[in-house]
């Protein structure tokens, strides 16, 4: 079939040759558009590729994360303790906790305790003594109860958390010792779920500037006097921050890895400062007498110290007594202790704490301890270590190093300490020590002991004394009361055997038990009407010696 186009003259033919003619009119168009399809499909080709290849990626590691979150719960995996190699020298410093943090919040991290397990807060006090605060914050973290209650999640979560949340106050602004707080809060809020919160104490300038009103000659004077009076104004502001519940509503959130919810207001807290080693047992010790000291009004404290518990002269790890003297370096007390009790709400030691500094002398004071008793073990659960920068310059620290830390995981909870009850005790310990051989020499003591209780009697300091001398045991007093003391009398497990001798004051020679034997808390009772009931003289000359009816050798 021919068709002529008019306009042009043209024919043209249904041939062969008219569809190549077509084909090369076409033909330069359709190789550009094959070339910019085939490229879009090697660009989504190889996008696809890429992502999925990082979905690989990413789910390998999240199956690698499954397994290391799966071994940390079982307990296999060792966490490092922090290292602090002159971090805050470096510029890069800040960059290196944001990214520290970043990474936390990638990682693992272990779910934080139930806010109603943390009403027992440990505090610990520091100033400037980065290294001390480092060793004892690695202790409190290898011994932590938290660490038994996040292997086995879900079983114990009603059960108290005692020591959390741990609350670091720091006198100052020493940059090492933030750095060193600043590690162990990523520490232990993400491996135990436990957090950790700084205050930071501004000492009063009264204490730092001589006042204008004062001479050099006094300032300088009194200059010994001031280390003392800083840790005391630290150590009130401190546990108020705490039972007030200012260290939470004042707390940064941004500080931490994660939203922290407000934990309760404290029943009670654990005080350690930054330069005492804790004892493994030290949680659980606390836990089993947490309700005790709640519940017995006779009971100012509870102390983890012995100030005699030296190697030689102690012997049973699950021994707990009550005593007259307040011993410090790791211990608890409870709300009432410090706001004062319902029936005597006068007696808070938050009234007037500590006026003139040295915070634990005062609380020994007649009118400030009012008869109440502390409970403490016959073999120390926390050890001091401190030698350099502290308020004593160290003046303790060779007496304090052979006081022995207890080695025995002694699980507390599982013990009836019963026996702690005031009248059980006293009743307990008059018979013991009433039925103590009578001797009239420190030799005589140490020879019988071997094979059952002796008494010997001081009935004045210096005689206490010596004889403590004698058997290497402290010999001072604070109001009235030897270190240790209760109701005057200071027990020794000579040679670490099965039987003491006792320093016994003269009344408990009369062999009545006196009605208020272990039952004076809240009696006015001064130091001189103390020592009079007790049968002791305030005689304190230096050079006294022991008549041969006391001692039976002049070589004490």
């Amino acid at each position: 079939m021919i068709r002529r186009r008019e306009s042009t003259g043209i024919m043209y033919l249904p041939s062969v040759g008219n569809g190549l003619d077509r084909r090369r009119r076409s033909g330069s168009h359709v190789p550009s558009n094959i070339s910019n399809h085939q490229s879009s499909v090697f660009i989504f080709r190889l996008v696809m590729i890429t992502i999925i290849f990082l979905c690989l990626l990413w789910f390998y590691s999240i199956i690698q994360l499954a397994k290391t979150i799966g071994g940390n719960r079982g307990g296999s995996v060792v966490v490092t303790r922090p290292q602090f190699d002159n971090l805050r020298t470096s510029r890069t410093w800040w960059i290196r906790e944001r990214i520290k943090k970043i990474q936390t919040r990638l990682q693992h991290a272990t779910p934080l305790l139930d806010p109603s397990q943390m009403d027992s807060p440990l505090l610990i006090i520091t100033c400037e003594r980065a290294e001390y605060l480092e060793r004892t914050l690695w202790k409190v973290f290898e011994c932590h109860p938290a660490q038994h209650l996040q292997m086995t999640p879900g079983k114990f979560r009603d059960e108290r958390a005692i020591g959390s949340p741990i609350i670091v106050s720091q006198d100052g602004g020493n940059q090492e010792v933030e750095a060193v707080i600043e590690a162990y809060r990523t520490l232990f809020e993400k491996e135990l779920g436990v957090p950790l919160y700084r205050m930071g104490h501004i000492p009063p300038k009264s204490l730092l500037e001589k006042p204008e009103d004062i001479d050099q000659w006094e300032w300088e004077d009194h200059a010994w006097e001031r280390p003392y009076k800083l840790l005391a104004v630290h150590y009130g502001w401190a546990i108020e921050q705490i039972f007030s519940g200012e260290v939470y509503t004042n707390d940064n959130q941004m500080d931490h890895n994660r939203k922290i919810p407000q934990p309760p207001m404290a029943k009670r807290v654990i005080i350690l400062e930054e330069d005492i080693e804790i004892a493994r047992d030290f949680f659980s010790y606390m836990n089993a007498t947490a309700d005790l000291l709640d519940t017995d009004s006779t009971l100012f404290a509870v102390s983890a110290f012995n100030d005699n518990g030296k190697e030689q002269l102690v012997a049973d790890p699950t021994r707990l007594l009550r005593s007259d003297f307040f011993p410090g370096l790791g211990w608890m007390m409870s709300r009432h202790v410090w706001d004062g009790p319902l029936h005597h709400p006068h007696a808070g030691l938050k009234r007037e704490w500590a006026p003139g500094g040295f915070w634990d002398d005062w609380i020994r004071e007649p009118n400030i301890r009012r008869g109440r008793q502390v409970i403490r073990p016959e073999i120390s659960r926390t050890f001091h270590f401190g030698n350099v920068k502290g308020a004593s310059s160290g003046e303790q620290t060779l007496k304090l190093s052979k006081i022995r830390l207890d080695s025995v995981d002694v699980d507390w909870d599982k013990l009836n300490l019963s026996y702690l009850e005031p009248s059980k005790f006293a009743e307990n310990y008059w018979n013991r020590v009433s039925r103590a051989r009578l001797v009239r020499s420190i030799e005589e003591a140490k020879s019988f002991v071997a094979h059952s209780d002796v008494k010997v009697t001081y009935s004045d300091w210096n005689q206490f004394k010596y004889t403590a001398q004698s058997l290497g045991i402290a010999e001072d007093e604070k109001a009235g009361v030897p270190r240790t003391a209760y109701e005057g009398i200071v027990e020794v497990r000579y040679g670490g055997g099965d039987f003491f001798i006792f320093l016994i004051p003269p009344y408990v020679d009369e062999g009545f038990k006196p009605a208020d034997f272990g039952q004076k808390a809240w009696m006015k009772i001064d130091k001189e009407t103390l020592l009079k009931n007790f049968g002791v003289s305030e005689k304190n000359d230096d050079g006294f010696l022991f008549g041969s009816d006391i001692t039976g050798s002049e070589n004490i």
